[in-house]
């Protein structure tokens, strides 16, 4: 009787020393690190407040226009990373930024007082949605 306790005592010990060593299949309970929407969102408003230090009327539609591209490939890591958890805010994301890149269009086009103007306001925009998104996701990082 005492070697089958024994025994199972044995068993027991080795089992809580096995489960609490790592197998070297990476299959530990350790965190990985913040999700990918936490940098992507990082890089989003970085992005936009490189835009919002675009001064149109001095600096030009052009440099509007290399601002703006940058944001689109910022958005575009956001949407990849983000669209499953926070679909409806990154749709009004997308929205913000079609009325900046039409805006930016229409500057391109016709540029006037009216539409540096409309740029102005979609930056503005643009940039109050991005720092709303960036609250939202705060807590997932």
């Amino acid at each position: 009787m005492t070697r089958l306790l024994a025994g199972l005592l044995l068993v027991g010990v080795g089992a809580v020393i096995a489960g609490c060593s790592s197998d070297g299949t990476g299959a530990s309970s350790e965190a990985t690190g913040p999700p990918a929407v936490c940098s992507s969102t990082d890089a989003l408003q970085a992005s936009v407040a490189d835009l919002r230090d675009v001064h149109v009327v001095e600096d030009g539609v052009a440099a509007a226009e290399d601002a703006v591209a940058s944001v689109r490939s910022a958005l575009q890591d956001v949407v990849d990373d983000a669209t499953s958890q926070y679909a409806t805010q990154v749709d009004g994301l997308q929205g913000s930024f079609d009325a900046l890149q039409a805006a930016v269009d229409g500057a391109v086009d016709a540029p006037s007082a009216a539409t540096l103007g409309a740029v102005t306001t979609s930056i503005q925009a643009m940039a109050n949605g991005v720092t709303a998104f960036a609250d939202d996701v705060a807590s997932t990082c």
